[in-house]
């Protein structure tokens, strides 16, 4: 089975960081990122949200990278960094087993809980994302990337 850091940001990224239902379109009280795409090479995975809202503090997109856990549970911290000159926002993320695939795609190998807070940042962002912000999201394990499952997003 590949862990979360085999994977997150996040989780990923992602901040990339309690289980979303809402559907990636629904009204959010804050930030939120509805794509989320990892890369791993090594120890090292590049995490990138995308589909960001609203656009005047993320610039729609940002990125991040931390060091994969071979664990089905533990914590990160990470710095996302935003397109556009949009500053940072860094966070610690802790990650955890859910039950099930939800709506993961087939082949997936599992789906990770992914909670935390925003710690700081820089720039444009900091005035809208916020530290002591919760980060949510839940995370499908693929066999070489991890995406959001289907109809979630990341609140941040």
């Amino acid at each position: 089975m590949r862990k979360f850091g085999g994977l997150l940001l996040a989780g990923a990224m992602a901040l990339s960081v309690g289980l979303i239902s809402g559907p990636a379109g629904a009204a959010a009280a804050g930030p939120q990122c509805a794509a989320l795409t990892t890369k791993t090479v090594g120890s090292k995975v590049s995490a990138t949200v995308s589909k960001c809202t609203p656009a005047t503090a993320t610039g729609g997109s940002g990125s991040g990278v931390f060091t994969a856990s071979t664990k089905t549970s533990g914590s990160f911290n990470i710095t996302l960094t935003w397109v556009k000159g949009h500053g940072t926002t860094k966070g610690v993320v802790k990650f955890g087993p859910s039950k099930g695939l939800g709506k993961c795609a087939a082949g997936t190998s599992s789906r990770l809980a992914i909670t935390g807070s925003v710690t700081g940042g820089t720039g444009t962002a900091v005035k809208t994302i916020k530290a002591g912000q919760k980060v949510t999201a839940s995370v499908c394990i693929g066999k070489t990337a991890d995406t959001l499952e289907p109809g979630t997003v990341m609140k941040i």
